[in-house]
């Protein structure tokens, strides 16, 4: 059924759209993330060559603060993450803390192939305007697992 104001879409908008930003913009923020990562995962450090398509089939760009919370579409809300890293932390599996340190909430349900950097923190961008915001990871952290 389509909408009154003739979005196709009807009562329900399509999720993750509403904030009236376009696909480009979208684009060009995952573009720049992959970009500031160097194409490496940043709780493991694995390195991945670019992709020239436009979705990473190894990477992923993972919302700290997901945008339907409030986050924002801004690079320092942003990580990339190889497949199995971005489920974790979308299932609040692992936490990061303001230093960057990952803290792992239960080993038990953690991926079995899936091991951190070895100096246990995330490897972010050299820029500081481009690294994890301190107060999305808070948000992060303060959400129930699983969520």
């Amino acid at each position: 059924m389509a909408s009154a104001n003739g979005d196709g879409f009807g009562d329900n908008p399509q999720g993750g759209f509403a904030t009236g930003a376009s696909l480009d913009v979208y684009e060009a923020v995952y573009r720049l993330v992959m970009t500031a990562y160097g194409y490496r995962c940043a709780l493991t450090g694995e390195q991945f060559a670019p992709d020239i398509g436009l979705v990473h089939p190894h990477l992923e760009v993972v919302a700290i603060r997901p945008r339907e919370a409030g986050g924002p579409l801004a690079i320092d809300n942003y990580l990339a993450l190889e497949e199995h890293a971005a489920r974790a932390f979308r299932a609040g599996l692992f936490i990061v803390e303001d230093d960057y340190r990952v803290v792992i909430r239960n080993p038990g349900a953690f991926h079995p192939g899936l091991r951190p950097h070895a100096d246990g923190r995330l490897l972010v961008p050299t820029e500081q305007l481009f690294r994890p915001n301190p107060a999305y990871l808070a948000f992060h952290r303060a959400m129930p697992p699983g969520t």
